[in-house]
Parts: structure tokens; C-alpha cells; sequence
């Protein structure tokens, strides 16, 4: 899981410890009442709190802890937007008095302004507290794995009508990066309900809601009847899209059984066995770029970033862009480093291409697919015959709203 750790990618500078001023031994640790309560100790240095709350050493800057102040005079708890002006702040400020006692952390400032702080939220938002957390729990799959968990689907109606089926159903999107919705009337007017029951529907050069077919209108491999190999879709936006949704309307043929493959269990993989690997993955920019003039269409789109996106303060994998048909010329990665970085992306393509973390679907009227775009990749075998899709991609910001408004993580 994305809880283990890259050190040189996170390895802080820790400040100097300056001056110790000295502190009573009463205030320097504090006696809980109660069995569960966790035992705390703090120290002053120049410019920043030590404090330890059971297993978290924070260290808190004074400016940090003035500007996150709340209190009705520097923070909204109607709107949860703070109300002081950061920039009046004097950097330099320290508090002229502290105390701690079982649950908080009072602070007084040269000013007279007393700040609160319950130990719990400090150990929660701190930066060391943050580093031990996971934004976003995952299980991680091959196709093994997730035909073991039996990952229900959940019926439209459920879907569209209850808090339960809704909230079944984001579950298990967030967990696994896909999820199936039963018992859809094969429309594109029902798809579209569908996906606007969680999230706004992204409009795109592709429209609202596409249709899907075999018939060359637009300048992509997509709308032939050839295999399309893994990948993630809009890798040249600057911020690809978050959802995909994929309904099978009609299929009069042969072949066409979709590919879903978790991006984020192959780079875990490439993590595991070669770290150099994934660091490098995530940290050179390439540029992707989709060019067309075909009928009215005429674009020219390019987005930049690395194939492996993290979170800085705890190396945590939030999105991949891997799409070989639309990376551009490589001409933003230097002599010195270009011949190492197609060694980690044959690492990664290795794992990505590995038969055992292959799952196929075979999509078909009534059953909508939801795709993770930003962690899972999918493809599709070569295919005969006329074969129709609609879908359309999904805001992702919306999508998670939703699911944090019924009390999930996301």
C-alpha cells in the first residue's frame, strides 16, 4: 500500500534547535486523567513548538500556529474559512506563554490573544501527522484478487433512489478504482442520468455525451474497430479527466472485451523492486499532445506532467498518466537522464502489461462502467461487427464530494 515511504523523495532539512529556554517540569509533560489518554511533553525553540502527543513528535512553527488560529475573530466556523489576514501576521512572533493539559494546547500571544488547539486536530493536521496518513484508502488488485473479492454491483434503482445503493457503489469505486451499475435501460438519456447522480457531467472536444462507434469521425485509434492497448485517457489535458463512464448500447459482432488493469498496484510493484525506478517516474515531465482535423474538428491539446503523480509529504501515488499512442516527442528529459527513464517506464509497462493483473469485461446493454481515470487503465481486444458506446467523463472533484457527503473517505 501507498504507506510506505520513498526517503529521499520526503527527507526534511530539520531546523537548527536554537535556544532552550528553560521549561517547569510541571508544564513540560502533562499527567492524563484517563487510562486511554495519550502522554504529552513540548519544548520551546527559537522559532517552533516541539510538541510530542503519543506517537507524533510535531514540530509547530509559531507563525503556523498564529495563522491557524480558531477563534470567532480569525475563523468563520459558519463558512470554515479563516477570517484573519494572514499577511499582518509578524513572522517573527512567538508566544509569550504557553500551556498544556490533557486535550489542549493554549497559546498567548504578545497581543493578549489566546489561540486553542485540541491536541487530537494538531496530531491529525500537523505535517508529521499528515505523513502517517493515507488521503485516499485503496485495495490494490490484479485480476486475481479482485474476482476473489466478488465486488458486487449495484441495481439502478439503488443506485438512483437510495443513499445506500449510492453509497455502495462509491465504496467500492474508491476502493478498487471501478465500479458496475445493473438493470441500466441502454439509452444514452438513462446513461446520462446515471452519471449525474454523482458528479457533473466534464464537457470535453469530445462533447457532453458521446457516442462511440467504429466510424473514423474523429482523429483517434478509439473509433476504429483495432485493439486498443492499456492506458488512461486525456493524458494531453493539463488536468486529465477524473471518471469515465463506459455503456455498451448495442454490440452485433464478435470480440471487444474491455481491459481494466490498476495502474496503481503495477507502480506499487515497480516501487517494491526498483524505488530509482518509480522516483524517476515521478519526477520527469513528459509532454502528451492529441492533434486532429478531421471534419469540424480541429484541436491541437498538449498537457505536461510525470507518468507517476505523489503527494510530496507522504510519497502517496494519486495519479497516473500513461497513454503510449499520445506522448509526445520527449524533449523535456536531458541526455543524462533519458536513457534511465525509458529503463523505469519498460519497468512499469512490464507490470502494467503482465497477464495475471489483466481484467476483462465484456460490456454489454444494461451494465455502465465507471473507470477511475487517474488510477486505472483500460483498453479493449480487436472487434467485428457494429458496436456502439455512449459515455462521457465525470468531474472528479463532484464525485468525491458526493462521496465525502455521505460520511465516506475520498
Amino acid at each position: 500500500m501507498w504507506c510506505q515511504r520513498l526517503a529521499w523523495l520526503l527527507r526534511g532539512q530539520r531546523g537548527s534547535p536554537g535556544r532552550r529556554w528553560p521549561i517547569p517540569a510541571a508544564l513540560a509533560r502533562c499527567h492524563p486523567t484517563a487510562p486511554a489518554s495519550p502522554r504529552c511533553a513540548w519544548q520551546l525553540h527559537q522559532d517552533h513548538l516541539e510538541l510530542r502527543y503519543g506517537s507524533t513528535l510535531m514540530r509547530l512553527d509559531f507563525v503556523w500556529l498564529r495563522d491557524h488560529c480558531r477563534s470567532a475573530s480569525c475563523y468563520n466556523a459558519k463558512t470554515n474559512q479563516r477570517s484573519l489576514d494572514t499577511a499582518s501576521v509578524d513572522l517573527a512572533i512567538r508566544p509569550q506563554a504557553v500551556r498544556v493539559d490533557e486535550t489542549t494546547l493554549f497559546l498567548t500571544w504578545p497581543d493578549g490573544h489566546v489561540t486553542r488547539y485540541g491536541l487530537e486536530w494538531l496530531a491529525r493536521n500537523s505535517y508529521e501527522g499528515q505523513k502517517q496518513q493515507v488521503m485516499h484508502p485503496r485495495i490494490l488488485w490484479n485480476a486475481e484478487i479482485y474476482q476473489q473479492a466478488q465486488v458486487p454491483s449495484v441495481d439502478c434503482r439503488s443506485f438512483l433512489e437510495t443513499d445506500e445503493g449510492l453509497k455502495e457503489f462509491l465504496q467500492n469505486f474508491l476502493l478498487y478504482g471501478i465500479a458496475f451499475v445493473e438493470n441500466v435501460a441502454p439509452t444514452k438519456e438513462d446513461t446520462e442520468i446515471l452519471a449525474e447522480r454523482i458528479s457533473i457531467i466534464r464537457e470535453t472536444i469530445y462533447g457532453r455525451m458521446w457516442y462511440f462507434t467504429s466510424d473514423f469521425s474523429r482523429g483517434d485509434t478509439a473509433y476504429t474497430k483495432l485493439a486498443l492497448d492499456r492506458h488512461t485517457d486525456t493524458t494531453y489535458f493539463q488536468e486529465p479527466c477524473g471518471i469515465q463512464v463506459f455503456h455498451c448500447l448495442k454490440h452485433e459482432g464478435t470480440g471487444g472485451r474491455t481491459l481494466l488493469v490498476d495502474g496503481f498496484h503495477a507502480a506499487e510493484q515497480v516501487l517494491r523492486r526498483a524505488p530509482e525506478h518509480f522516483e524517476l517516474l515521478a519526477k520527469v515531465p513528459l509532454k502528451h499532445e492529441y492533434v486532429e482535423s478531421v471534419g469540424g474538428c480541429h484541436n491541437h491539446m498538449i498537457g505536461v506532467g510525470p507518468v507517476l503523480n505523489v503527494y510530496p509529504w507522504n510519497n502517496e501515488l494519486y495519479l497516473i498518466r500513461y497513454n503510449n499512442y499520445d506522448r509526445a516527442v520527449i524533449n523535456t528529459v536531458p541526455h543524462d537522464v533519458v536513457r534511465r527513464w525509458y529503463h523505469a517506464h519498460r519497468a512499469l509497462t512490464a507490470e502494467l502489461r503482465r497477464p495475471d493483473n489483466e481484467l476483462w469485461v465484456k460490456l454489454k446493454p444494461g451494465k455502465a462502467l465507471f473507470v477511475d481515470n487517474w488510477r486505472v487503465l483500460h483498453g479493449r481486444e480487436a472487434f467485428t461487427g457494429y458496436r456502439q458506446l455512449c459515455g462521457c467523463y465525470l468531474t472528479r472533484d463532484d464525485v468525491l464530494n458526493t462521496a465525502r457527503l455521505l460520511g465516506l473517505q475520498a
